[in-house]
């Protein structure tokens, strides 16, 4: 759904280093009341655009739906996997996406993803996973 991806795109582009390792994001609740209330925000922005024709070409988006129980039984190599591969998708999606939108306002939102989802797919590459 447009929400749940809003709020994993906000969740993940807005975490700096220092909060957490990466393989314990979903744990802080602080965080995860944060960028609940940044999706919101960011869906705000985007619904106060003109509407958006649909894309020419479809764009593969990470699926955004997980259990707690799930994510704790993985190893963190196959969480690191997942983040940065979900973090690829999207970064390729806003990519594709952003030469299909001639829109301004919805030209400078999947800019803005570009750009946050892209220094934090950089970003985590730097992390150690252990």
């Amino acid at each position: 759904s447009p929400a749940g991806l809003l709020l994993l795109t906000s969740f993940l582009l807005h975490v700096k280093e220092d909060h957490a390792s990466p393989t314990r994001l979903v744990c802080d609740n602080r965080l995860i009341q944060k960028y609940i209330v940044e999706a919101k925000d960011m869906e705000k922005r985007v619904g106060q655009c003109q509407a958006l024709p649909p894309l020419s070409c479809p764009a593969v988006l990470p699926l955004v739906d997980f259990t707690f129980q799930q994510w704790k039984s993985k190893s963190n190599e196959t969480k690191r996997r997942e983040i940065l591969c979900d973090l690829a998708l999207l970064v390729g999606a806003a990519t594709a996406a952003q030469g299909q939108v001639s829109n301004e306002c919805g030209a400078r939102q999947l800019s803005q993803l570009y750009r946050h989802a892209n220094s934090f797919f950089l970003l985590l590459q730097t992390f150690s996973w252990e």
